[in-house]
């Protein structure tokens, strides 16, 4: 019996320990469970671990899609601000036409005129224009930021007009008609300020959309009729007395510029090669008014583009 009650006091007095180390054993493993668990929620959070820098510069280099509606300001229709209508209405000019297009000086009566109906181009549009650039982008943390950038873009419009040379008096003879060209060229200087924000992948590429405001400055550069390869200015740069040929007339600067503004829709893709340098390329569409004269609507226009970019500076979020 005296044994039996040793054996009792023994077990009971060892009890309380055991139970304490288990009680250890489990806080411990919970307690390494939950580290883990948020260290696993820090990276889904932070997919992109590296030093998030706070300014970046760039350089663009794309393509620039102009809107078709405002290259019909180079069509030289009489309701243009250059015309071919006023280039008729110049002796001079008039008979440097006919005589690019074969009618001797002496002949009265073959008549030249841009053919009714149907002469005129009225459906233009610009080439696709070469663009080029500037970016700088603040960093508020991996998801916000702001940018401007200016970009220049180099525009050509062309198209044929129809004349008609005939003779009146012998109305069997077949009509010849010939298509010579009329061109414009402009510049687009092109300034955009807006926000960012950015969806970080593990891969460390950064999507991004961009929505911001648009100024567009437009230049007219040149507005010609070429005929046979002779070119004829549609601006009127010697004021009211015309082109006199033969004498030495002074040209006026003629600007026929104008100021558009209106919105920009982006989305992109940032592909950093190093720490310090990275590429983005991306597809834009701008909103606004070229205010051309005679051509005041908003029409949209898109540029596709391929930016170096560099890294300045870090910031931790």
């Amino acid at each position: 019996m005296r044994t039996i009650l040793i054996l009792l006091t023994a077990l009971i007095i060892s009890a309380p320990p055991a139970s304490g180390q288990q009680n250890k054993s489990n806080s411990q493993n919970k307690d390494q469970k939950k580290f883990q668990n948020h260290g696993q929620k820090d990276e889904e959070e932070d997919p992109n671990p590296y030093p998030l820098r706070k300014v970046e510069f760039g350089i663009n280099f794309g393509t620039y899609f102009a809107n078709r509606y405002s290259a019909n300001f180079y069509n030289g229709t009489p309701a243009n601000v250059n015309s071919i209508e006023d280039l008729w209405k110049n002796p001079n000019y008039k008979r440097d036409i006919r005589q690019a297009l074969g009618v001797d000086e002496s002949d009265t009566v073959t008549q030249v005129t841009v053919d009714e109906g149907n002469g005129y181009p009225t459906n233009m549009h610009y080439n696709v224009g070469f663009m080029g650039g500037v970016f700088l982008r603040i960093n508020f943390n991996r998801k916000n930021s702001m940018f401007l950038e200016a970009n220049y873009a180099m525009l050509k419009a062309a198209d044929a007009v129809k004349i008609r040379i005939y003779n009146p008096l012998a109305p069997a003879t077949f009509d010849d008609y010939k298509m010579e060209q009329v061109i414009g060229k402009e510049g687009r200087v092109m300034i955009d300020l807006g926000y960012q924000r950015s969806f970080p992948l593990k891969s460390r590429i950064n999507l991004f959309l961009q929505a911001g405001l648009t100024m567009c400055y437009t230049q007219v550069q040149k507005s010609i009729f070429v005929v046979e390869g002779q070119e004829f200015n549609l601006v009127n740069i010697y004021g009211s007395p015309g082109y006199q040929p033969g004498t030495s007339q002074q040209t006026f600067p003629v600007n026929q510029n104008a100021f558009g503004f209106g919105g920009y829709l982006g989305v992109g893709a940032g592909i950093p090669l190093t720490d310090n340098w990275g590429l983005e390329p991306g597809f834009f569409t701008h909103y606004y008014p070229t205010n051309l004269e005679y051509y005041p609507d908003f029409k949209p226009s898109f540029g596709l583009y391929l930016r170096i970019l560099m890294f300045f500076g870090s910031t931790e979020e």
